[in-house]
Formats: structure tokens, C-alpha cells, sequence
């Protein structure tokens, strides 16, 4: 039966296939969307190995490695045996020939590499006539430290020289020989060493993935390899954010700080903290100025303003007494300064154009005698 997606969701015959951020049957839920290819289960985000968080937006500061609990190596020798007769029945592994020959070989070579912590025993791998011709391996096996390369350096040369002393010391003597096998002196040859190859640094790379590979690298801690970034805490190379958090970028890892109840937290490291209490306190004291500032302020407005308003009222009051006496004071002129209204403006620019003294008490025909300046001669 088919079922009705909402939400944009899309029905492929079997379940609703819904868009990023909803979920349900019907896609009719709301869910988080889960970033860096996580998935939604119906309660969480399901991370892939890279990243975690509830939306899977960090990259995560570890990778789980999978070292081997133990390496192997082994040493391919030739040696030969000239206390035993080859016969064609040696070449049947099945054989009763075979197995005792096998037996008795195995016996000696437990002897001669006995107190090698890392011998585990030989296989033999081919028996050819000229004595008995015996092409076998040693296996050797440790449990994986940082050095197992150089530790396997040294019991292989040991191996080597054990072989060595053996085949020249248990030779037969008057054609008898009073040890299990005896040898050729001379016929004692390595032919090929191998060794385990577990490489932790190129698998930390290869699941970091090339935009984070730079950034992960190989710590150890107690002989175990981490595949580890500076983000990952208790380690030596670790990045210390003192009050913050370390992340992962494309970029690198960086400190992200943090903001406690009493303290701001910055710097490269977070290793400068600013007390919120002081912050406050600054905050406070440069409000308070300001609040008396814009308090002055206010003052000097309304002050200034009351003695605009006191000006306005004398040009007034001088302006109807102007008119009432039919016009400006004889021999007087008016400094308006102040702006009373668009109007009263323009009745005041009129007075000022319009100033003139006032001639109508003089009389026109009164002549005015100046008497000329006498000039007073004297001898010398």
C-alpha cells in the first residue's frame, strides 16, 4: 500500500524517502540534520568515523588503530644433515620416513635456538638428496612495540649465529655421530629474512583521509600506537586551551574559548581571562559619567532655552510697543537676534529696512550761522 510522503518526501515502494531534517514514516517528523554523511536512527545522529557531536559537526581528535597483538618474521635456511641418508620416501610428507625425520629435526633446532624468547619452531619446506638437504624456516613472534623492527634486527642475528656454531661444532667424527643430527660445516646458508610490515603511520593517514591527513599523526603510550591530533587531551604533543576547547578545522586545530560565571577567557590559547566583575565595574563608572554628562547637557539645554524664550519675549514686547507708538523711537535702531516666528521674522527685517529717524519736529527754514574760524597773526 502506498503511503503519502509530506514534507517533499518521496515514496520508493517500500518506505517514504525524506529530505534532510525530517524522519518518521511519513517524514512527518521535524529531526536534526546530520551533517558530514550522519544518519538519523529515530533518536540520534549516527556519526561516521570521522566526526562526532550531536550533529556530527566535529571532527573527532582520535582514530581508533588496529595494530597487530603480535608480528612475525622468519629466517629461510639451508642446512645438511650428514647423519641421515636421503631416500625418496623423505619427499613424502605423509611418510613414517618423513614424520620421524621431521620429529628428530624439529628436536635439534629446539635445541639450539632454546632460550630465544621469540623462537616458536622451524618448518621445513624441502628435502633434496647430497646428505639430506634441509630447506626450512624459523619462525620467530613478538608481541608489536614501537620497535619490533629493531628487536627482530637482533634476534635474527642471534638465530644466525646459533645455526652457525651448531653446524660447525655437531659434525660427524669417525663416522659416527653422538648428537640427534649433525652437519656440514660449510653448507649452513640464509637465504632470505622477512618481517612483518605493520606500518601505524600510514594507517592513521589512510583513515584520516586527505583533508585531514596533515593533521593526524602517531603518538604512543604505553607501546600502544594513537592515531591522534592536538586536539586529543593527555598526550605530550597535546594542544593545551587552558579555558576553552580545541577543534579541528579544515585549516588546523584551533581554541575556541569559553565564558564561566565569573571570567571572559581569550588569546590564541585562552590563556588571558577578563573578570566580569571588572568589566562591570568599568562599565558601570563610565555610565555614570555619561548619565552626569547628559544631565549637564540637559541643564544647559533647558537654561539656554528659558533665556531664548526671555529674549523672544522683550523683541516682543518692544515690537507692540513699536506699533502702539505709531512706529520706531526717534534716532533708535532694534538688534533682534532671535527667531520668534516665519512672520514676525519678516516684520522684523522690515523695521530694520525701513529704519529712519524722525525729522518732523524740526523747522526746514531755520538757518543755521557757523561762524568762520579766525586766524591771529603774530610777529616773531
Amino acid at each position: 500500500m502506498e503511503v503519502t510522503c509530506v514534507n517533499e518526501g518521496k515514496w520508493n515502494g517500500k518506505t517514504c524517502e525524506c529530505l534532510p531534517g525530517f524522519g518518521g514514516d511519513r517524514c512527518q517528523d521535524k529531526v536534526p540534520v546530520c551533517q558530514n554523511g550522519g544518519s538519523w536512527d529515530g533518536i540520534k545522529c549516527v556519526c561516521t568515523n570521522l566526526y562526532q557531536g550531536l550533529n556530527c559537526e566535529e571532527v573527532v581528535s582520535s582514530i581508533e588503530l588496529n595494530p597487530p597483538e603480535t608480528v612475525s618474521a622468519q629466517v629461510e635456511l639451508t642446512v645438511t644433515v650428514t647423519s641421515e641418508n636421503f631416500t625418496k620416501e623423505l619427499q613424502n610428507w605423509s611418510s613414517p620416513q618423513f614424520r620421524k625425520f621431521n620429529e628428530t629435526f624439529t628436536k635439534q633446532m629446539d635445541i639450539v635456538y632454546s632460550g630465544i624468547p621469540e623462537y616458536q619452531g622451524v618448518n621445513i619446506t624441502r628435502l633434496t638428496s647430497g646428505s639430506v638437504v634441509v630447506e626450512h624456516d624459523v619462525i620467530l613472534k613478538a608481541a608489536f612495540t614501537p620497535g619490533y623492527k629493531e628487536a627482530f634486527k637482533k634476534v635474527i642475528k642471534e638465530v644466525e649465529e646459533r645455526v652457525m656454531t651448531v653446524t660447525q661444532v655437531q659434525i660427524m667424527r669417525n663416522y659416527t655421530c653422538k648428537d640427534l643430527l649433525c652437519f656440514n660445516t660449510t653448507a649452513t646458508k640464509v637465504q632470505n629474512i622477512s618481517v612483518t610490515q605493520y606500518d601505524p603511520e600510514e594507517e592513521c593517514r589512510e583513515k584520516a583521509g586527505k583533508d585531514f591527513a596533515e593533521y593526524f599523526f602517531v603518538e604512543y603510550k604505553n607501546q600502544t600506537p594513537n592515531c591522534i591530533t592536538r586536539c586529543m587531551p593527555g598526550f605530550n604533543t597535546s594542544m593545551n586551551c587552558n579555558f576553552g576547547k580545541c577543534i579541528l578545522e579544515r585549516s588546523g586545530p584551533r581554541c575556541y574559548c569559553l565564558a564561566t560565571d565569573t571570567d571572559w577567557y581569550s588569546g590564541e590559547n585562552c590563556e588571558f581571562s577578563t573578570k566580569k566583575s571588572l568589566v562591570y565595574g568599568i562599565l558601570g563608572t563610565v555610565g555614570a559619567v555619561m548619565l552626569v554628562a547628559l544631565i549637564t547637557l540637559l541643564v544647559f539645554v533647558f537654561l539656554s532655552k528659558r533665556e531664548v524664550k526671555r529674549q523672544k519675549s522683550k523683541v516682543t514686547q518692544l515690537y507692540k510697543w513699536h506699533e502702539e507708538n505709531g512706529g520706531p523711537a526717534p534716532g533708535t535702531f532694534q538688534n533682534i537676534g532671535f527667531d520668534i516666528q516665519q512672520e514676525d521674522l519678516k516684520q522684523l527685517d522690515y523695521i530694520y529696512n525701513n529704519f529712519q529717524p524722525s525729522l518732523d519736529h524740526i523747522d526746514s527754514n531755520t538757518k543755521i550761522k557757523i561762524q568762520r574760524p579766525q586766524v591771529l597773526m603774530t610777529s616773531i
